[in-house]
């Protein structure tokens, strides 16, 4: 399952969403992607999107997920938070999967407990079912300049995402990926993006996922100019989609220059 929109053939880029999020969260990036001539295709991860589990998330499921409905070598792989962390494992696990990723506010640092991070997901789930006005009204507060469409699929993420497995990965070490290496890892080009560094994952202190020792050591993976931080909270492709199309296009200008071969 997931999104299309079609360009003019001159390169193909697929899109991964973050933790309880769907495809729909890329409706402004991908017909903008597409307007550049990129056939763009957008994945429902698995646990997300109507995809439902036997057993708790886990990396490899997510890894799957995209191998299963992308047959590759794509020209760009681009990721959101655990979209992010899906992204670079697959490119580290597969080489020539992609030829070049964009990773956007990658999960890395110590961040916030995993039983609270499980406890959320399993409310948010119960509440989207028993009063989704709640989670439209926060949703809006919490971001004020999203368009009303990202509210809309903000929590549509949550109504179709599988809680009990998304809750039950995250127990079980879901976000114990060790990003500094995985970038290191990888001989394609990468970019990342990331928000200002808050100090970590608290949604109590908007801002970077990417936090600490593991932000330096991805700073320290990549080339200066393809570290780029932008003043927006953890979904830049929401916040400030006009900068992160921006910053996409100059990378991938540099990174894939005869993207029509």
């Amino acid at each position: 399952m997931g999104l299309r929109w079609t360009g003019d053939g001159s390169g193909t880029a697929v899109l991964l969403h973050g933790m309880m999020s769907l495809a729909a969260t890329w409706w402004q990036i991908g017909p903008a992607l597409a307007e550049r001539g990129w056939d763009v295709t957008a994945l429902d991860l698995a646990a997300h999107g109507g995809n439902r589990l036997d057993g708790p998330l886990t990396a490899e499921a997510l890894v799957d997920s995209v191998t299963a409905q992308v047959a590759g070598p794509v020209d760009l792989l681009v990721g959101h938070s655990m979209g992010a962390a899906t992204a670079i494992s697959t490119v580290a696990g597969r080489p020539g999967f992609a030829r070049a990723v964009v990773l956007e506010d990658p999960p890395g640092g110590a961040g916030f407990p995993a039983e609270r991070l499980a406890t959320g997901v399993e409310l948010d789930a119960d509440i989207a079912r028993l009063d989704r006005d709640r989670l439209v009204r926060r949703s809006r507060a919490d971001h004020p300049s999203w368009a009303p469409e990202d509210v809309e699929q903000d929590v549509r993420g949550i109504e179709e995402a599988d809680a009990t497995a998304v809750a039950a990965g995250i127990r079980a070490g879901l976000r114990s990926w060790d990003l500094p290496a995985l970038v290191a890892a990888v001989d394609v080009p990468v970019l990342v993006l990331v928000a200002p560094d808050t100090g970590g994952q608290d949604p109590d202190r908007p801002g970077s996922a990417l936090s600490g020792e593991a932000r330096a050591g991805v700073r320290a993976a990549v080339p200066p100019d393809r570290f780029v931080e932008l003043p927006g909270g953890h979904c830049l492709h929401r916040d400030l989609p006009r900068e992160w199309l921006a910053a996409v296009d100059a990378f991938t200008a540099s990174a894939l220059p005869a993207r029509r071969s």
